[in-house]
């Protein structure tokens, strides 16, 4: 597991909104009862998953810059494909999350995220944790037009129904 023990500032900022993103030791193993970082995912894959939430690299051929994540009220998701294919997601969290929330921010301010809620049917999950809030149908929505969700997945997850 990558430790941070103070919040600590990714040298780059975002491609395309340039924005900057914070580590923090809360989702790094500070707080056992927070949603914890994969100990697979490193800081630099961590900072990716959030540069492409909101939209970018632009300098990536597989991602396009208009491929950004948000519900209505500017929060960013993120996740990442894996070697499976488009509807396969990578594990990003300790509680087998495949996706990560990265809270609005005023402008200028650093931004932050964990990872928060299992998409596939057949991983384990803390359901608990789950549901303490759901995840905006916009999403899923923006996710399935993206090509990273199948229909079945849409409909499980709109419906609520995350494991």
């Amino acid at each position: 597991m990558v430790f941070v023990q103070n919040n600590t500032l990714h040298p780059d900022r975002t491609d395309v909104r340039n924005l900057a993103y914070e580590f923090t030791p809360k989702h790094h193993g500070g707080d056992p009862n927070a949603s914890r970082w994969s100990n697979d995912l490193s800081l630099a894959e961590e900072f990716a998953v959030f540069d492409r939430a909101e939209g970018g690299p632009v300098d990536d051929p597989e991602v396009d810059d208009d491929e950004h994540v948000e519900d209505e009220d500017g929060n960013l998701y993120g996740y990442e494909i894996d070697e499976n294919g488009p509807y396969h997601l990578r594990m990003l969290g300790t509680w087998y999350q495949q996706l990560a929330e990265f809270p609005v921010q005023r402008e200028g301010a650093t931004w932050h995220g964990y990872p928060v809620w299992p998409i596939d049917n057949n991983v384990a999950s803390h359901r608990y944790r789950a549901k303490k809030r759901q995840v905006s149908d916009a999403v899923f929505d923006r996710m399935l037009d993206l090509g990273h969700l199948d229909d079945a997945q849409h409909k499980r997850l709109g419906n609520g129904d995350w494991v």
